[in-house]
């Protein structure tokens, strides 16, 4: 996390992570099978991190909708406060490969268990589980839009408040 952000994803290098933790490259490679699978594992740990504090302090707000949007601002804002650590995260998590797939997959199941939490027990399951999954794509979608220069980052955040608006307006 330090090397992306000093340098966003071309700053972060094997050599170097395997320096800065003061171990072998060897075991750098036991655990990571490519620059890509430790920026995509790096993201998907700190959306459980971000799970975690979430269930410390819950969603605000009176209605579902209110609820979603404090929970996607929080996340937003986390990843706008650094964005070269989040461009290099991104970065990785687009990439291909069988262990960055595990990763989007922990990614899915953390972030939707996490947004979950905005919607109360008496809101249709069915329902909830679409319109999370349509918002974690829209956020995706924008995020990846951001990272390669498409869209300013705000821009993103207008369309993902702009969609849980359309999915869940009384």
């Amino acid at each position: 996390m330090d090397l992306a952000g000093e340098g966003g994803y071309e700053g972060v290098q094997m050599r170097e992570v395997a320096e800065r933790a003061d171990v072998a490259m060897g075991t750098v490679y036991h655990y990571f099978s490519s620059k890509d699978h430790l920026l995509a594992e790096s993201l998907a740990e700190w959306i459980r991190g971000l799970e975690t504090s979430v269930a410390r302090n819950p969603a605000r707000g009176d209605t579902t909708l209110e609820r979603v949007l404090d929970l996607l601002g929080r996340v937003t804002q986390a990843m706008q406060s650094n964005q070269k650590v989040s461009a290099a995260l991104i970065g990785g998590l687009v990439a291909q490969g069988e262990q960055v797939a595990a990763c989007q997959q922990d990614m899915h199941e953390t972030f939707s268990a996490m947004l979950g939490t905005a919607f109360g027990s008496d809101y249709p399951p069915a329902r909830r589980d679409k319109v999370i999954r349509s918002l974690e794509h829209i956020w995706f979608s924008e995020l990846i839009a951001w990272k390669n220069g498409w869209n300013p980052f705000e821009q993103g955040v207008r369309e993902l408040q702009d969609a849980a608006e359309l999915f869940l307006a009384d």
